[in-house]
């Protein structure tokens, strides 16, 4: 599916006017966790395999400019999953949208995932990507070089999708 027509059809989904407002939209889905969202979403997608929303933010909201902001092509992801080899744990400390840790978890369903990253902006992103696969995993809204944490979220299985918790400090 191209860019334009799954920018549209996820803008509709969530039943706002612009991309800018989608992050507000997903962050209300996953902590309502609103399966029937996920469902559709994912019958418009199909393969989830593939980080569908990194196109959209990528090409909308990221700040390739002052942040430097660009994201793991498909390739490079399949390469470090590759080199992560038998490892039960997977940590990934620029976490984006989630693209590495998708390609992972498409080869290692079972392990355990530590996510790091920094834009508060592609946290939503980044939890629905994760609670639409039922990845179990803990999310750091954090600066890793600074060692200071914003936010922490859980993403804990579900039955079919995951189940986001954000934690209290």
């Amino acid at each position: 599916m191209e860019l334009k027509e799954l920018s549209i059809k996820t803008i509709d989904l969530f039943g706002v006017k612009t991309v800018e407002k989608l992050g507000e939209a997903l962050l209300d889905c996953v902590i309502t966790n609103n399966e029937a969202k996920y469902s559709v979403f994912e019958e418009l997608v199909g393969d989830l395999s593939v980080d569908w929303l990194q196109k959209i933010y990528q090409y909308y909201q990221a700040d390739r400019k002052g942040a430097k902001q660009d994201y793991t092509p498909k390739s490079v992801a399949e390469f470090v999953t590759r080199l992560c080899g038998s490892s039960d744990v997977t940590i990934d400390m620029c976490a984006g949208s989630g693209a590495l840790t998708i390609q992972r978890w498409s080869e290692c369903k079972e392990g355990a995932f530590v996510l790091h990253e920094i834009d508060k902006n592609v946290i939503p992103y980044l939890l629905f990507n994760m609670a639409l696969r039922n990845i179990e995993c803990t999310i750091y809204n954090d600066d890793v070089l600074q060692q200071e944490i914003y936010k922490t979220y859980f993403v804990k299985k579900g039955e079919r999708y995951g189940k986001v918790e954000e934690v209290k400090i």
